[in-house]
């Protein structure tokens, strides 16, 4: 089962601030001409750029499949976790850099040590999925709307 992640305003404008911005700049090297080897390298930087930012935006997700957990984060394979080894899920606005599109963050504790912050669009439904593989994991996401209807 995919789940695709949130997307929040915060990042929403800073990511579409950045297309612009590259956008624009890919257009105005077009118009003034390529005919130097620096605005030819400068297109492709910028290109490349647009086409990373874009697919970050459109194909960050996390997906449930056969016991594992794989987060997805554009050309980016960021994590697999064995869904068995997850111990608590707990609600967290950390800035910290994650494969998250949005502050409305859900912070994941696996194995001993490590965590992982993602923020899948549908977070009950998600630790519902989570739960029905290992009903171990502790929900510290809890609150009195969250109930079983409400995920159905």
């Amino acid at each position: 089962m995919r789940f695709y992640s949130k997307k929040g305003p915060i990042i929403t404008i800073i990511t579409w601030s950045l297309f612009i911005v590259l956008l624009g700049t890919i257009i105005i090297l077009l118009i003034h001409g390529l005919e130097d080897s620096d605005s030819i390298f400068g297109l492709i930087i910028v290109s490349i750029s647009l086409v990373f930012v874009t697919w970050l935006w459109m194909n960050t997700y996390y997906e449930i499949n056969n016991g594992k957990l794989k987060i997805i984060a554009g050309p980016f394979k960021y994590a697999i976790i064995d869904i068995n080894e997850i111990k608590t899920i707990e609600s967290t606005k950390n800035i910290i850099s994650s494969p998250a599109l949005s502050m409305d963050r859900i912070e994941i504790q696996y194995n001993k040590w490590h965590t992982i912050i993602i923020s899948p669009k549908n977070q009950a439904e998600f630790i519902y999925e989570l739960k029905q593989i290992n009903p171990k994991i502790v929900d510290n996401t809890y609150n009195e709307e969250q109930t079983d209807e409400n995920i159905m």
